[in-house]
Parts: structure tokens; C-alpha cells; sequence
């Protein structure tokens, strides 16, 4: 999935994949975030080479890659007050190599949704932001810069 199909989008859900090691079931590991729509899903996580990689969802079952099963769960990523809703604004971030890395979602609803890939996958939400504008570079992490900002 390109980035660019994300725009317009209308989401309904916000769900974390994560990985609780057998070794020591309290600790957990957010390995991925999912979208719901109306239509399906989409998954954004790591790809092996540390870009972040977004793929068509199968909600609710887990991703093929989470393997083996009995270890990953899906949980409510939980905002406050503010909705999703449609996605407005879909602002890539790339590294050095011009290589996507994150993503910067802003939703009608006054939520703005961050996704980091890289050797551990991140993910933050601000939310309450007037008219669905997020704050610019409110998730601009060291070593990125936003795709459009690109081209000279």
C-alpha cells in the first residue's frame, strides 16, 4: 500500500499489535499500529530493513508475521475525548537515504497520529488540536525531515 492511499480515509479504530515474550508475559512490545476503516484495515510497522512498512490489514485476525499467535494481542490505542475520523493530512517522513521511515496522520476528529520505524517501532498521538490542525513538527524525531519539504 502507498502512502498516499491513506488520505481521505475514514477510521474508525486504533488498535496496537504487540509481542509478550513467554520469557516474561508483563513485559510487552508495540510492534505495529492498525488502522480499521470501513472497508478493512491498514498496518504500519518496521520492514526488515527498518522503513516503515504499511500493508492491507486483516482485522480482526493478526497479520501473518505474527508468529507464533499465543504471543501477540491487539489493544485499544485509546484517545480522550477526540475522535479519528477522516484522515486529512498524511505527511511522510523519510531519513538521509530519502527512505520512508515514519508517517505524520492528522484526523478530522483534532488527532494527529505519529509512526516511527527503526530498529523499535514507535507510535504517539496528540489530540485536542483546534479545527484538526495538528501543531507542525509536532513529531519531527532527529534524523527526518518531511517528504514535501523535499523537493527543491
Amino acid at each position: 500500500m502507498h502512502i498516499e492511499q491513506l488520505r481521505q480515509q475514514e477510521v474508525r479504530r486504533l488498535l496496537g499489535i504487540s509481542y509478550t515474550s513467554n520469557d516474561d508475559p508483563a513485559e510487552k512490545a508495540l510492534e505495529a499500529v492498525e488502522l480499521v476503516t470501513e472497508s478493512g484495515s491498514m498496518v504500519f510497522t518496521s520492514g526488515t530493513d527498518w522503513s516503515l512498512r504499511i500493508e492491507q490489514g486483516s482485522w480482526p485476525e493478526l497479520p501473518t508475521w505474527c508468529y507464533p499467535p499465543p504471543c501477540w494481542s491487539f489493544s485499544d490505542i485509546v484517545t480522550s475525548s477526540a475522535k479519528l475520523g477522516r484522515i486529512r493530512e498524511v505527511l511522510p517522513l523519510l531519513n538521509r537515504y530519502s527512505e520512508l521511515t515514519g508517517a505524520r496522520l492528522s484526523f478530522d476528529g483534532g488527532v494527529a497520529l505519529s509512526v516511527h520505524a527503526g530498529e523499535q517501532f514507535t507510535m504517539e498521538v496528540a489530540e485536542g488540536l483546534p479545527g484538526g490542525t495538528p501543531a507542525k513538527n509536532a513529531f519531527n524525531p532527529p534524523g527526518t525531515r518531511h517528504a514535501r519539504h523535499q523537493a527543491r
